[in-house]
């Protein structure tokens, strides 16, 4: 890799940093939180809700799905579908990397075989067979920036809940640059 694609490609991560930061602000969320909330929070402001779910999905197969599925149109829905059987760590991740794709307006490809989700209401979902794309650096870089602030929270604990422990709270995540 050149230095101008290093270069390059540090200016698109800085780019998708402030993007999401700006995203994550307009969402109300201020302070690191676990992944379900964070979907929670978004789809407050998403064209449509953001889902996620535990399923059951083959263990030979996918830890995570992005489906956006519409039963009738007005029920539309993003579904962000992770392994149920998965450490809780594990699909945090999967989460934060699915969501790396919504929050990157990555395209849904045409399903075609979802038997066990009903397809006739799904147009479309999110499937890779290579994690060297830009579109899968993209995602893992949000991931990477969601699970680093989630981190955070749990590296700063205070007994009180008093003003001067917030405002210590918030000054040593800023520390730890979250956000």
């Amino acid at each position: 890799m050149s230095l101008r694609q290093v270069w390059r490609r540090n200016r698109e991560e800085a780019r998708l940093r402030r993007q999401l930061r700006s995203t994550l602000r307009r969402a109300g969320i201020a302070e690191p939180t676990d992944m379900l909330e964070v979907c929670e929070r978004l789809s407050a402001i998403w064209p449509v809700p953001i889902v996620a779910a535990p399923f059951d999905l083959p263990a030979h197969g996918p830890f995570g799905l992005t489906i956006r599925y519409a039963p009738e149109p007005r029920d539309e829905a993003i579904y962000i579908l992770y392994q149920r059987v998965a450490t809780p760590l594990h699909q945090q991740h999967v989460v934060a990397h699915e969501l790396g794709h919504v929050l990157g307006g990555h395209p849904l490809e045409p399903v075609n075989d979802l038997s066990e989700i009903d397809p006739s209401g799904s147009t479309g979902t999110l499937r890779r067979t290579s994690y060297n794309s830009r579109v899968e650096r993209e995602a893992e870089t949000i991931a990477t920036v969601l699970l680093g602030r989630a981190a955070a929270q749990e590296g700063v604990t205070l007994p009180s809940n008093d003003a001067r422990d917030h405002r210590l709270r918030r000054v040593l995540g800023d520390k730890v640059e979250w956000l």
